[in-house]
């Protein structure tokens, strides 16, 4: 395993196009450490310039406290697995994970044993003789993954492995990938734009935007806890409610103290937001609203409330079965403590008024 550090790196294409903007990132040995944004944002670009895919127009990046910017990828003892596998069709599984391996010019004793272990970490033993074509989408995920893993590389670098797989598989594929991460202690970097991938894996969660880290931390700190309006809006399915402060004083609302001046938005998640009072511990914000639809998705219920004034609806997460009616009026309680406030103009969170909060 080895540490990655990426010191104020930068990646500009002719014509002036920058994609990473001075990001600074630090990877502990044995990390799994999950990028994650929207199309475009720079995570793949990123991987590929750890790999030596692509090259940097400016800073460092150390793997292992080697600097690597001038070396191949070959040289930079890494292992990459793609979205698409990058199989070879006319080898069987084993012919594909001796393949690097051949190249190297490792002895035929050390292959078969390196081989044999990760076959057995993989459970794709019974299927060492097939073709490529005869394996099941998941069961070719694997074997690349094995091909990465015969190497014994100082880190792995995974760029949307999953994403051409369904979602029951998808969710089987996850639980693997971080099983064999602690199973071999390597540092892990992984690129995804699916959230619950990245929640559940990650040791660390890296959100980008526009080429540059909006906010770095566990999943549950970023999720609990996001510093920009960006963070707050990407993270969570569905996302957090983000309310116009403007428009809601505009329609009469009374925003009490707590709530500090230069807040332009606040923000609180669905599931902090309830229809009976008495689930309110302590101060809160009182919405009259109408739910106007209702999902049920499988323990839960999702409510869509209108409140006058507001441009679009609130969300609710309710345990279990929503046993009301739609087209319902229903006051919807905030709770202080729940509360995020962020500015409009810097697009940062305000912290809340704690002795405001308190009285």
């Amino acid at each position: 395993m080895a540490t990655i550090a990426i010191e104020n790196v930068r990646k500009t294409y002719p014509g002036g196009i920058e994609v990473i903007k001075g990001l600074d990132l630090s990877i502990a040995a044995g990390e799994l450490v999950v990028l994650v944004g929207p199309s475009g944002c720079g995570k793949s670009t990123l991987l590929r310039m750890i790999a030596g895919l692509e090259s940097i127009t400016a800073g460092e990046i150390a793997i292992g406290g080697r600097v690597v910017n001038n070396l191949e990828p070959a040289e930079r003892d890494i292992a990459m697995v793609f979205q698409n596998y990058a199989l070879y069709p006319h080898m069987s599984v084993r012919g594909n994970l001796e393949y690097g391996l051949k190249n190297r010019g490792t002895p035929r004793a050390e292959i078969d044993a390196r081989v044999k272990e990760a076959a057995r970490i993989l459970e794709i033993e019974p299927f060492l003789d097939r073709k490529p074509r005869q394996l099941s989408g998941g069961q070719r995920q694997r074997v690349a993954m094995g091909r990465a893993i015969v190497r014994k590389p100082q880190a792995f670098l995974f760029d949307e492995p999953l994403s051409n797989l369904d979602a029951k598989l998808r969710g089987h594929m996850r639980v693997e990938i971080r099983r064999l991460q602690r199973t071999l202690g390597t540092t892990l970097v992984y690129v995804t734009h699916d959230q619950l991938e990245a929640m559940t894996l990650a040791d660390k969660l890296v959100v980008m935007n526009g080429g540059a880290i909006e906010q770095q931390g566990s999943p549950l700190e970023l999720y609990g806890d996001p510093q920009t309006l960006f963070v707050a809006g990407f993270m969570g399915s569905p996302g957090m409610n983000l309310i116009d402060v403007a428009q809601l004083r505009a329609a009469g609302a009374t925003l009490p103290d707590a709530v500090p001046a230069g807040t332009g938005v606040i923000g609180i998640r669905p599931e902090d937001v309830f229809l009976e009072a008495g689930r309110v511990d302590g101060p809160a914000i009182t919405l009259p609203a109408r739910i106007e639809a209702v999902e049920m998705v499988g323990a839960e219920s999702l409510a869509y409330a209108a409140v006058g004034g507001l441009s679009q609806s609130v969300v609710l997460r309710i345990p279990g079965a929503w046993t009301g009616h739609a087209d319902t009026a229903a006051d919807l309680h905030l709770p202080l403590t729940r509360l995020h406030c962020f500015s409009k103009e810097t697009g940062r969170k305000v912290p809340l008024s704690a002795p405001a909060l308190a009285a």
